[in-house]
């Protein structure tokens, strides 16, 4: 399969909007914003998301098969950061394209050394394949802001 690998800007806002959008639809429960919340979502904050993320989508005869960010987070240190909005179309799932797009943002963002990941306590999927990426547990823990009561666990990937 040939896959091509691309950085997005924010001019490819629609890109990032419509993917996202059909990684809410395939598999809701794997993430905390709703497929509601984010389709109201307009062109003005899909443009802020750019200026503190970085989109990378992978494509396979032109149509997008897997979609994810880097952010920068404030408070925590310069050579780190965090992997967001993760999703790989069904049918090329378990074919490495996460570990593609993974590559894709360490060769993109050399400087980061350590990359970390919320993922819900209930997604044994999720922790599955980043464990197989290299991830481990930090034992950091945290609730939702939603007040449901679900729980994120944080996993960290050491680049060095």
């Amino acid at each position: 399969m040939t896959l091509e690998l691309a950085t997005l800007d924010a001019d490819d806002w629609p890109i990032a909007r419509e993917v996202r959008l059909r990684a809410l639809k395939d598999s809701p429960s794997a993430y905390i914003s709703e497929y509601e919340d984010e389709v109201a979502v307009g062109e003005s904050a899909w443009r802020e998301r750019f200026t503190r993320m970085r989109w990378i989508v992978a494509r396979h005869q032109a149509r997008v098969i897997g979609l994810a960010s880097s952010v920068r987070v404030d408070s925590r240190p310069p050579y780190e950061r965090h992997v967001e909005s993760v999703w790989v179309d069904p049918r090329h799932r378990r074919t490495g394209i996460l570990r593609a797009i993974f590559g894709h943002l360490t060769e993109v963002e050399p400087d980061v050394t350590e990359w970390r990941v919320w993922v819900l306590d209930t997604n044994s999927v999720a922790r599955e394949v980043y464990e197989r990426l290299g991830f481990s547990p930090t034992g950091e823990r945290q609730p939702l802001a939603d007040g449901s009561g679900r729980l994120e666990i944080r996993l960290r990937f050491d680049a060095r």
